[in-house]
């Protein structure tokens, strides 16, 4: 039953804030699947099943790499049947995924574990809660998007490898990793099933708690769009320049940053250490906190400042980065430096993360509009969770290639970083199509499930 205009009137408070609460612990939710906790478990894994560098990073790769073909169909999903069904059925698998680990034995066992874990985790939970906040923010969506990143996967990523590391060292990986899909399941579940709203509209609400519709970004009571709304479909968003911009730039930074993440600990010690888990931590550490406060200031200026004015510094700083790194595992810094020069670069390659997320993800929901948001979004995440497959791989190949050397494969991501940043200085918004597809999705209706019902 649709709330009546009294009850709408009486409403003050907007229920987007709840909505990002709900999206960052989706977002913390992400974090036994993602690289910077999967890693800790590298060299559990490695003696457990007898492998070698090698075929752990293959297996690695082969189940991210699978993992982000499906994606889209699982942004056309939450399009069709609402973000609160999806939502709750991807929790509940990313959950089974992580507690699968515990039942692998050997090469390919891990890599379809890898792959349900990277699918259901990594990929579609932190796709989801990106999806859920540009349902109810546009105008305030920048600074938004930074609170998510900054409470979600920043504070994820600093706060979650310590205690993961001190489960496996005091009760054995298994018990960690069971711990772990507990962990995902008691912080997604209940706000699930008790205060998921899919969209503004259904609780008799507007996009960013405005007390009347958008002019042209609101999907109007009853689910028709605005007549100015873009309403760019997949296929419509992926032939224009902006999309090749923007998604390119995104995928650099997944890419190497999980090569970095992924094989820190062998970088330290092709650099003359022992590469241990304290010395690994303390060159990690500096990412995620120089992402978090980095995107503290990014999320205001995104939604003050052209996405092409902001855009090139992030290909600018991960090229630092890379040349930063290179020269700590050179040989040529004293060895009491190397993991002071490495945190160095992992901090200016937070930064850079933070303006490609900031600047990125407002920019496909802005310039792409919310009709057909989640298949875009789902485009978006199959190439950006394969980049971060790819990673890995190739870092570890060129390792191998080089005579166990990683300055080579450093020095190729930095150059890549060049035409980036050039083609980052032609980003426009898109022209909307000639033939916008404004019909609705299967979900229009708004949710049953709420005090208004």
């Amino acid at each position: 039953m649709r709330p009546s205009e009294p009850a709408l009137a009486k409403r003050s408070f907007f229920y987007g804030w709840v909505m990002l609460g709900v999206a960052i612990a989706m977002a913390v939710a992400t974090m036994p699947t993602q690289t910077v906790v999967v890693s800790i478990f590298n060299d559990s894994l490695r003696t457990a099943l007898g492998l070698d560098v090698e075929e752990l990073s293959r297996a690695y790769t082969f189940g991210t790499i699978l993992a982000a073909f499906p994606l889209p169909w699982i942004g056309r999903m939450a399009d069709r049947h609402g973000l609160r069904i999806v939502t709750g059925f991807v929790a509940c698998g990313c959950a089974s995924a992580v507690a699968m680990l515990t039942q692998v034995g050997g090469l390919v066992s891990l890599a379809v574990c890898f792959f349900f874990m990277r699918l259901l985790g990594q990929g579609s939970l932190g796709m989801l809660a990106s999806h859920t906040i540009a349902m109810w923010f546009e105008r305030r969506l920048g600074t938004v998007h930074s609170v998510l990143a900054i409470a979600g996967f920043a504070g994820g990523s600093a706060l979650m490898p310590a205690p993961t590391a001190w489960l496996i060292e005091h009760h054995g990986w298994r018990v960690a990793a069971l711990v772990l899909a507990a962990f995902v399941l008691m912080l997604t579940m209940p706000f699930v099933l008790l205060v998921f709203k899919n969209r503004p509209e259904d609780v008799g609400q507007h996009l960013d708690g405005d007390p009347g519709e958008h002019k042209t970004h609101d999907l109007v009571h009853g689910g028709k769009p605005p007549k100015d709304d873009p309403a760019f479909t997949r296929a419509q968003a992926m032939r224009t320049r902006a999309y090749w911009i923007l998604v390119p730039i995104m995928c650099a930074g997944g890419l190497i940053g999980t090569a970095l993440l992924f094989h820190m600990q062998e970088m330290l010690r092709s650099a003359g250490l022992e590469g241990t888990e304290a010395q690994t931590a303390v060159a990690i550490q500096p990412w995620p906190i120089a992402f978090g406060f980095s995107m503290l200031g990014l999320g205001w200026l995104v939604d003050r400042v052209k996405p092409r004015h902001l855009l090139p510094l992030g290909p600018a700083l991960m090229l630092l980065s890379c040349a930063v790194c290179l020269l700590g595992v050179s040989g040529r810094v004293p060895e009491a430096w190397v993991v002071p020069t490495m945190a160095l670069g992992m901090g200016i390659f937070g930064v850079s993360m933070g303006v490609g997320v900031a600047v990125g993800n407002p920019a496909i929901a802005r310039y792409f509009g919310r009709t057909h948001h989640g298949a875009i979004r789902g485009t978006v995440s199959l190439a950006s969770v394969a980049a971060t497959g790819v990673g890995p791989w190739l870092a570890g190949q060129a390792y191998v290639s080089a005579g166990h050397d990683f300055v080579p494969i450093l020095g190729v991501f930095a150059l890549a970083c060049v035409p980036l940043g050039i083609a980052s200085l032609f980003l426009r918004p898109p022209a909307p199509p000639a033939d916008r597809d404004l019909s609705c999705p299967d979900h229009d209706e708004p949710d049953p499930i709420g005090p208004d019902a």
